[in-house]
């Protein structure tokens, strides 16, 4: 991570103080690891994050009070900034979500789940029958 990196910033304090899971869900955890990845290949950097993070926050306040996950703030934020940046089209992250969401109504519960590339283009696999 860049030299001004501060776990402070997340407030789940530095990885050795940490007692209770930072994360609830597994899916928290992997929207993390794409910040953190997406930073150290200079794509992103913390305070375009932040910035983000903040607007949407900001955006949705109504909400905050509600119990809404903070992660749910944290990846609708990630998605701005990845299509406002041109990393990812409107077009794409819709084709990527609705592949995940193939991947998981045919993968049995408890089992790893694997994106293939029918999954992203399923027109392709109807024209082809």
């Amino acid at each position: 991570m860049s030299d001004d990196f501060s776990w402070e910033l997340f407030s789940i304090g530095s990885p050795d103080s940490i007692k209770d899971p930072a994360f609830s869900e597994p899916w928290e955890a992997d929207t993390f690891a794409m910040l953190v990845s997406l930073e150290k290949r200079g794509l992103i950097t913390w305070s375009e994050w932040a910035d983000e993070l903040a607007a949407e926050i900001k955006f949705d306040a109504s909400h905050l009070d509600t119990g809404v996950d903070y992660y749910v703030y944290v990846l609708s934020a990630l998605e701005k900034l990845l299509i406002k940046k041109n990393i990812i089209s409107i077009q794409g992250l819709e084709q990527y979500q609705a592949g995940w969401t193939r991947v998981a109504e045919r993968t049995p519960h408890g089992q790893p789940m694997e994106l293939i590339e029918d999954d992203l283009n399923p027109s392709d696999q109807l024209a082809a029958k």
